[in-house]
């Protein structure tokens, strides 16, 4: 485990800290910004808190300081400017306890956690005082993510994230004639059927609006409900039926025209999201989990979002919280964790402040009682009918990340090249195979090719 985790620091380093699932806060002519830091660093109790944006400020600026005046006060916190910086941030200052930013919290999402689960970097949550009681309520699969290869829990999650196509309905209405959630649902139903509403769309707008801005929002319905990870016991490099089954649609996909071919989170695939697919682009749907709809969604979208299942139950990204090796007061530590990730009523004051479906099947049932963020953030078409919260309640049961790795962000990076240049025709698909397993051996030597 320490030779792997060694080459997993260093492949993070070199390719950079972009998030497979975070959303990119790029600085102006991609120059890395500097950090934005909150509170007095020199202060005698000074408490670090370190995260990519003011996701987690914004909590602790609310209920919990509504909560704990007094430790609030002594909160620092370290906002690196996008997520894109974090880790590249982070590391070498996780190597030099001196330093008067060394985080005694840090925010961590689902792509990277175990990265730093498996490390010297964190502490166990039993050190801070929490317990299995504590978590008893969380969804297994966000305790799994945050819990090392000898079974220790050292991250906790506060956000659960179900995945989900949000359909535009004025779109939806116009080129696929419905805007019921459960004759959308059908359309989206599995892999052929939404290639048949891609081309449906297609020749109903004139090519003007396609079902999706690109091909790879269905990258994590296939890569996050995979039953097979990227190697097997042995370190042997291994891949999943659903890679494949990526590789191919997005191959159909880009062949026959039936999206724009944007990347994720570049302009045209923003763009895509505010055209009236007659005069400008537009898409249909995106791939989405609750904290998309309001991070992501353009208003555009307001009372114009309706939820549809994606075929394969998965999960797209997900905040949590860890406490250092040198965390210098692991009492506050184990509160401010325990208060975003465990307790009911803090978790209930979390959704009210942004909508989040929490990690906590205690607090979702008091909300869904209440019917608070039912509308999720005034983005839900009224006359759909649908209710946010319920909606991902099934959604979220039975999530299975058994199959992550601390190697998985890079992979999947990978997979992207090898997805583009097979798509595109620059390979055939043996060859976009073979290259991706010989690349994944050429950035973690110690997995081999069979």
């Amino acid at each position: 485990m320490k030779r792997k985790l060694m080459s997993v620091l260093l492949t993070a380093a070199m390719v950079g800290g972009l998030s497979v699932y975070a959303v990119p806060v790029m600085a102006e002519d991609d120059q890395e910004p500097d950090n934005t830091v909150t509170g007095d660093s020199a202060a005698d109790d000074a408490f670090v808190v370190w995260g990519w944006n003011d996701d987690i400020k914004n909590i602790l600026d609310g209920p919990f300081k509504e909560a704990y005046p007094d430790d609030y006060k002594r909160i620092v916190f370290v906002n690196t400017g996008g997520s894109d910086y974090y880790q590249g941030k982070l590391d070498p200052v996780l190597d030099d306890p001196s330093n008067e930013l060394y985080p005694d919290l840090m925010g961590l999402e689902v792509d990277y956690v175990q990265k730093y689960v498996n490390s010297d970097w964190v502490k166990s949550v039993a050190d801070l005082g929490i317990t299995e009681d504590d978590y008893k309520n969380m969804y297994q699969y966000d305790l799994d993510l945050g819990t090392d290869a000898d079974g220790n829990v050292r991250a906790l999650f506060w956000q659960a994230t179900p995945g989900c196509f949000q359909v535009r309905a004025d779109l939806a209405e116009k080129y696929l004639g419905t805007t019921d959630p459960a004759d959308l649902a059908e359309k989206f139903k599995d892999l052929d059927t939404i290639i048949a509403t891609a081309e449906e769309v297609k020749e109903a707008s004139g090519g003007k609006c396609k079902l999706f801005s690109g091909y790879d929002e269905i990258k994590r319905m296939l890569t996050n409900s995979r039953t097979v990870g990227f190697y097997d016991e042995n370190d042997v490099i291994t891949l999943d039926d659903n890679i494949t089954t990526y590789l191919e649609t997005a191959k159909k996909m880009y062949d026959e025209e039936l999206t724009f071919n944007t990347d994720q989170w570049n302009a045209d695939w923003y763009a895509n999201m505010d055209g009236d697919g007659e005069s400008s682009n537009a898409a249909i749907a995106y791939m989405g989990c609750p904290w998309f709809t309001y991070w992501c969604l353009s208003d555009t979208w307001k009372n114009n979002t309706i939820l549809v299942p994606t075929a394969n139950k998965c999960y797209w990204g997900g905040t949590g919280l860890a406490a250092t090796t040198e965390c210098a007061d692991t009492e506050l530590a184990g509160k401010i964790m325990k208060f975003f990730t465990c307790d009911t009523d803090g978790m209930v004051a979390i959704n009210a402040l942004n909508s989040d479906y929490v990690n906590n099947t205690e607090a979702i049932n008091k909300i869904i009682e209440s019917g608070a963020s039912a509308d999720g953030n005034g983005y839900l078409y009224a006359d759909a009918g649908q209710n946010f919260m319920e909606f991902f309640l099934p959604l979220a049961d039975g999530l299975d990340a058994s199959t992550v790795t601390a190697e998985d962000q890079q992979i999947l990076s990978l997979l992207d090249t090898q997805t583009k240049a097979y798509a595109t025709g620059e390979k055939d698909l043996d060859t976009a195979i073979s290259d991706l397993k010989a690349s994944i051996h050429d950035t973690f030597s110690y997995l081999s090719v069979e």
